[in-house]
């Protein structure tokens, strides 16, 4: 302790130029990166510019898997960018501009440390086409899929390249504004990796709508399966427009399902989670749980998960009609997703209203129109009444926070003993004070701390050790001054790591673990072990465990002086930032050069009696801290020493408060106080129903750490009444 230390290299940090080409730009707006599945930035940069990543502690920090941090320059691609200068100086010239796409260019960005491999990078960003159409572009964060469709359709570098003309306007708007009132907004990803025709179908099944061409001008009809109709108006058809009935079927209850789950993506975590959905009349009809999944990726709203699952469970729960048949002319301006009215009395069917699944319009020569329809029971339903589900997980690594339950003490000198080298001991100087402190781990996950500290006076802290949390737990009952101790104890944490023969902290009191029952939560305690002496304490203390649980920090300090400390509690997702925990002072007193306090205190006879009568006769036994470095000498103990030079003074007083006499400079271990000289101390005619006294060893004008303040009541005539009859 106290020694210096030569620079030791204990890992690297590694740093990356790289150039991360993300999507075709420009974008909306970046609003965060991940790395390795955390966060490194959060924002809402809406142009070219630079980011500063500043998470040092990301992986760990330096102790681990280091962190990230560094400048990253956000290409959006627009049309009048620039070639990137670091690209340029690194790559030389010429140099492109990458407009059209969207990049990350990290200059020398700091990655990992102690870790060669490059975790994996994620990007967030958002972008609505908002060329046709923009006030509706934009859902609650997301895009609207009638503009997703619109671009898919129109875009001449990545999409169908149909001009716009080609697209029906006003029924694109229309589906445009139904979308924007449902709250129907999708965020999808298209890679390329699959045809463009499969991501129309994709966001076409989201939204349960159709696109198709129209009979009557061949432009692009998006229309969206809802109820969206008056069944008065629509057409109807009957045996007078019906060539053939070819085909009517209506599904039994066991071809149907009465489950669906839902699979979506968490609009926090950007993770996949799910909602399920029963018909309960559907299960009790088949007597079993009937399940489907679905897969829905573009919806990021718990609500409308759920609006869906109930629109698909819908279609797939209800014994539908299906129908193929044959019509004249009269059905030439049907498309795919309209609705009409079949009549068919032979079979009983009247008004069935029938949503067009495909058509085949035939031919010149043959007028005949093919239909296949199946039962309109579909559509958005404006409400759910099933709440988001919780993902059952959760994550194990809590973030860093300040532990609440810390304590700074001066290290006595048995911890000084056993942590220096009989040189390091030989040169201990006699006003050398040493910090420890004790930390309760604040959650389950968090891994140890680290103990940042500085003199009061001092600008700066500095990072002196890390230390592993305290076992802890806390007083059921209150406990009074006794030698030896079972306790019943609640709260604990880590009270498995415990060891019997250690000693513990009970605020200001040392006592010895002897017995541990963890089932029962009780402990056997030897009281006021050390430099301490047994006290009273109220229920809903804590004991703290500390022998090999301190964290320690090696530093010299004077007598008197002030020392600050910060405790950075650290989990898997690194450490608490110094300026987010709070500061702790302690004040040094020599505590590893005073003398120990006596032991095996008696009054009259008896330890820690409740009552005395008569003179007051104390007793006690050396002790002696110099010797005192084998075991934890109980209270009961015999002579140890006397450590050289150590003397006692004992101050008695009155049941008022007032001092009533000091026996000072003892060398010997018994001292007896007379009735008849406290009486005349007091000034009283009688004798005082309560005294007070404090025994302290002292040695060379330096007291003990702790001394022994006990209060008893004197039984006796007059004294007390209705209290101890039954004898002291």
């Amino acid at each position: 302790m106290g020694g210096s230390s030569k620079s030791v290299t204990v890992g690297y940090r590694y740093y990356l130029g790289m150039h991360l080409a993300i999507c075709h730009g420009p974008v909306d707006a970046l609003t965060e990166i991940q790395v390795g599945d955390r966060q490194a930035w959060k924002g809402d940069l809406k142009s070219s510019g630079r980011l500063q990543l500043n998470e040092k502690e990301l992986f760990g920090g330096d102790k681990r898997e280091g962190g990230v941090y560094g400048s990253v320059d956000a290409a959006f691609g627009e049309e009048t960018q620039q070639p990137n200068d670091y690209l340029k100086a690194v790559q030389g010239d010429p140099q492109p501009a990458y407009r059209g796409l969207f990049s990350l260019i990290l200059r020398q960005v700091c990655l990992a440390a102690n870790n060669p491999y490059i975790k994996p990078w994620a990007v967030r960003v958002k972008r609505c086409f908002r060329a046709w159409y923009p006030d509706k572009a934009e859902i609650h964060g997301a895009a609207n899929p009638a503009h997703i469709l619109y671009e898919c359709l129109t875009n001449p570098v990545w999409g169908m390249g149909y001009p716009a003309i080609s697209l029906d306007d006003g029924g694109f708007r229309a589906a445009a504004d139904a979308l924007y009132q449902e709250g129907f907004g999708l965020s999808l990803i298209w890679s390329q990796q699959s045809k463009i025709e499969q991501f129309v179908k994709e966001v076409l099944d989201h939204i349960g709508g159709v696109l198709t061409t129209s009979p009557t001008n061949g432009r692009f009809v998006l229309k969206l399966v809802r109820a969206n109709y008056t069944q008065s108006a629509l057409p109807v058809f009957g045996p007078n427009t019906v060539i053939e009935l070819e085909s009517f079927q209506r599904a039994a209850w066991g071809e149907t399902t009465n489950e669906l789950v839902l699979i979506y993506t968490h609009p926090e975590s950007f993770k996949e989670t799910s909602v399920t959905v029963q018909d309960l009349a559907n299960i009790q009809a088949q007597g079993a749980v009937v399940s489907q999944t679905r897969r829905y990726p573009g919806i990021t709203s718990d609500v409308l998960a759920s609006r869906v699952a109930m629109r698909d469970l819908t279609a797939v729960s209800t014994p539908l009609a299906k129908v193929r048949l044959k019509v004249n002319r009269n059905g030439w301006r049907l498309a795919p997703g309209d609705v009409f009215i079949l009549t068919w009395p032979a079979l009983g069917i009247e008004s069935l209203v029938l949503r067009i699944a495909a058509i085949d319009g035939g031919t010149l020569t043959q007028g005949a129109i093919h239909i296949e329809a199946v039962e309109d029971v579909f559509g958005l339903p404006a409400a759910s009444y099933t709440s988001a589900q919780p993902t059952g997980w959760s994550d194990p690594v809590p973030t860093p926070a300040v532990a609440s339950h810390r304590l700074l003490m001066e290290a006595p000198y048995w911890d000084l003993v056993r942590a220096m080298a009989p040189a390091e001991l030989a040169y201990l100087d006699a006003s050398d004070c040493y910090l420890q402190a004790l930390v309760a781990r604040p959650a389950p996950g968090a891994l140890n701390y680290e103990l940042h500290s500085k003199s009061h006076t001092a600008p700066n802290y500095q990072r002196r050790e890390q230390g592993e949390f305290c076992p802890t737990a806390v007083l059921v009952e209150p406990l009074g001054a006794q030698v030896e101790s079972i306790v019943m104890v609640k709260d604990e944490r880590d009270l498995d790591l415990v060891e019997v023969g250690g000693y513990a902290y009970m605020n200001d009191e040392v006592v010895a673990v002897t017995a541990i029952d963890l089932s029962a939560r009780s402990l056997t305690l030897l009281r006021g072990v050390l430099d301490t002496v047994p006290t009273s304490h109220e229920a809903g203390g804590r004991l703290w465990f500390a022998e090999g649980f301190q964290g320690t920090d090696s530093t010299d300090y004077a007598a008197g002086e002030k020392v600050d400390a910060r405790l950075l509690t650290t989990t898997g997702k690194g450490t608490l930032p110094l300026i987010s925990a709070p500061t702790d002072s302690i004040v040094m007193g020599r505590r590893q050069n005073r003398p120990y306090p006596p032991g095996n205190l008696r009054i009259n006879g008896k330890a820690y009696p409740k009552a005395m009568s008569g003179d007051l006769s104390l007793t006690w036994s050396h002790r002696d801290r110099l010797s005192q470095t084998v075991d934890l000498a109980p209270q009961s103990r015999g002579d140890i020493g006397p450590e050289p030079g150590v003397t006692y003074h004992l101050h008695v007083y009155g049941e008022n408060g007032k001092l009533l006499r000091t026996y000072a400079n003892l060398t010997g271990t018994a001292q007896r106080y007379p009735l008849a000289q406290e009486m005349v101390d007091a000034g009283m005619e009688r004798p005082n129903g309560r005294l007070r006294f404090e025994l302290e060893a002292t040695r060379g004008g330096l007291a003990s750490w702790r001394k022994h303040n006990l209060s008893i009541d004197r039984a006796g005539y007059g004294l007390h009444y209705d209290h101890y009859y039954g004898g002291l």
